[in-house]
């Protein structure tokens, strides 16, 4: 995207001799002083001049700091400048706000600091969410303590519009509860309530009371793929239709019951399978799985076993769901990147000694197992679809 102002902006521009130019771009980078989406000058002297963020002349305090960063003689003036057009890439959209911001709202010693900006993000609609380290350093925290609440709402809507999003959220620890209930920061914007289409699927649900994983999507993606014309499914952890929903519309089960103890994640639920028109495919049996699941006993073509870090707490009772001829399981785990192998074999054994015990002694094999992500160093979200069928 490119373009130019009718009225051209007054920046500070720096100048130095073309063989120096090189010394002085590099320093006004790395002082975060550099508008990296103006155009550079050249004058009748074949001196190379560089825009600056700043708006008026330089302090004593900003040209004894560039002297000692830069070395090479300078002179400046303020004069138009030209906009050249800006990156649409959401990291560069993200820096120049932020820079803006700052040039204007911040002294020039905190500016350096200030830009250590977050590389990842993601995106529910449109709520940004932020991971937690973000805009929290020691020196985020001191600047944002010091300004008004007026400036800090144009940061937050700044960064909030350069990464795509109308709202801002900072995203904090999971609580280690049975709902696994998120802990995120409205920072920008009315709610958190967040309404998406993925692959013709519509999701709509609360972040701030329930946890969404969007790093999961090509397993989402996967499952949806899958054809499960005329099976019964049931899905233990259902949550708000994360994998409920896109077995309902894209893998066109006959039936899903889904299994779930947050309430505000089945709000989303119910709301997502009104606006799939799949009401009359899904059940909802709220509650803790451990007592809805044996109710579920010898329905399921398919049990999915969505838990992190581990769902082995319900693979007996999943077991249990499936017809008496067998059925397929889809089991989450997290797993150390070197023992996955023979995770893979024990998981088979554990299944094979349970199915046993519960007077079902089916042939029990590993189909496919898929590395959905990293989870964490040396640690991998994986998932094992298994193929439980009667012994011929």
């Amino acid at each position: 995207m490119s373009g130019s102002t009718d009225q051209a902006p007054v920046q500070v521009v720096i100048w130095t001799a073309k063989e120096r130019a090189s010394t002085l771009h590099e320093a006004l980078k790395a002082l975060g002083w550099h508008y990296p989406f103006a155009q550079s000058q050249v004058n009748n002297e074949g001196e190379i001049g560089f825009p600056c963020l700043q708006t008026e002349p330089f302090s004593t305090e900003e040209l004894r700091v560039l002297k000692l960063k830069a070395v090479e003689p300078f002179t400046f003036n303020l004069q138009p400048i030209e906009i050249t057009g800006h990156s649409v890439n959401p990291h560069d959209q993200l820096k120049r706000s932020v820079e803006a911001w700052c040039a204007h709202t911040v002294t020039s010693d905190h500016r350096q600091t200030l830009l250590e900006l977050p590389t990842k993000w993601e995106r529910l609609g449109d709520l940004v969410i932020l991971p937690e380290e973000a805009f929290h350093s020691a020196q985020w925290n001191e600047v944002l303590s010091h300004v008004e609440e007026a400036e800090k709402t144009n940061l937050w809507q700044a960064v909030a519009q350069s990464l795509g999003g109308a709202r801002l959220a900072r995203q904090a620890q999971i609580l280690d509860n049975i709902t696994r209930s998120p802990q995120l920061r409205l920072l920008h914007g009315d709610s958190a309530w967040v309404e998406f289409s993925d692959y013709g699927v519509q999701f709509g649900f609360d972040a701030e009371q329930v946890m969404f994983s969007s790093g999961n999507v090509t397993e989402r993606h996967r499952i949806g793929s899958i054809d499960m014309s005329g099976e019964i499914i049931v899905d233990a952890y259902a949550g708000t239709g994360y994998y409920t929903l896109p077995m309902l519309v894209r893998s066109n089960a006959a039936h899903v019951h889904a299994c779930e103890v947050n309430p505000a994640s089945i709000a989303g639920l119910r709301w997502g399978a009104s606006a799939n028109d799949v009401e009359q495919k899904l059940t909802i049996h709220q509650g803790n799985n451990q007592d809805t699941l044996p109710s579920l006993k010898g329905l399921a073509d398919r049990c999915h076993l969505g838990l992190l870090p581990s769902s082995q707490a319900v693979w007996a009772h999943s077991l249990a769901c499936l017809k008496p001829t067998g059925g397929m399981l889809h089991i989450h785990m997290n797993v150390e990147k070197e023992h996955i192998e023979q995770w893979r074999m024990d998981t088979i054994a554990t299944l094979e000694m349970m199915a046993q015990e519960a007077g079902r002694p089916w042939n029990i094999t590993s189909i496919h197992l898929e590395r959905v992500k990293s989870f964490s160093p040396g640690v991998v979200h994986v998932v094992l679809d298994v193929l439980c069928r009667v012994r011929a």
